[in-house]
């Protein structure tokens, strides 16, 4: 039975943004538990690469989907409108997190809104930490930090993996077309009063140049952000 099968209707549906990922989307995607895969939609929303990404995932059994704006929020977003799983599961696919680890994404779910990873307790661990794995450490403390003063208490608050109900994603109305749909979910989630959870998983080496790290127009955004939601009295 293929996708395009009108009497198929997945479980869950595993979306990967991606924007010239050629070096890490192939293996990210043939990673994921064969069982998993028995019942699930994997799609990949490319932001128009420039590179062999396409091409790479045409190797797969993903469905493409060509998202003419840039921008991971908005390519999370054209993902969701699309899949038709129960389940939505968000990675990147760079390579970084591991989807061999998705299977307790949704063990989780069972009785969680939302379902985020957290690569803090596995970087601690790294003895001698990458240049890399080091800026993304600090990182996240300072993010964890930041979400503390606002009464959100996550150890690894940006963590691209997560996992959520359709129709829990689509209420939280998210807008944000950037890095920063991550930092709007966190806040409209705890506003929503869901319940989450963080799932401990490896942080690996990115196969492919890092976006995030020079995108600090995204990183401003996530912190007027905050203190938007602060002042607007949506944080209580």
């Amino acid at each position: 039975m293929t996708l395009s099968d009108k009497r198929y209707m997945p479980k869950i549906s595993i979306i990967i943004p991606t924007l010239n990922e050629e070096k890490g989307i192939k293996d990210t995607i043939q990673e994921i538990p064969e069982y998993i895969k028995a019942y699930s939609e994997i799609i990949v929303v490319d932001g128009l690469s420039d590179d062999n990404t396409t091409s790479e995932v045409e190797k797969t059994n993903a469905k493409i989907l060509i998202e003419k704006k840039k921008g991971k929020g908005t390519a999370m977003r054209s993902g969701a409108d699309y899949a038709r799983g129960e389940f939505l599961i968000f990675i990147d696919g760079d390579g970084t997190y591991p989807s061999d680890a998705i299977p307790k994404f949704i063990d989780l779910l069972e009785d969680h809104d939302l379902v985020i990873g957290n690569i803090v307790p596995f970087l601690k661990k790294v003895k001698s930490k990458r240049v890399g794995q080091l800026y993304v450490y600090f990182s996240t403390k300072l993010t964890n930090l930041l979400f503390s003063f606002f009464g959100i208490a996550l150890e690894d608050p940006l963590d691209g993996m997560r996992a959520i109900r359709k129709i829990d994603f689509e209420r939280l109305n998210l807008e944000s077309d950037g890095f920063e749909i991550e930092a709007e979910m966190n806040i409209k989630a705890f506003n929503h009063n869901f319940k989450i959870a963080e799932v401990p998983i490896k942080y690996l080496r990115r196969k492919g140049k890092s976006k995030f790290i020079l995108d600090l127009g995204s990183q401003l955004r996530i912190v007027r952000m905050l203190f938007s939601n602060l002042f607007d009295g949506l944080i209580r």
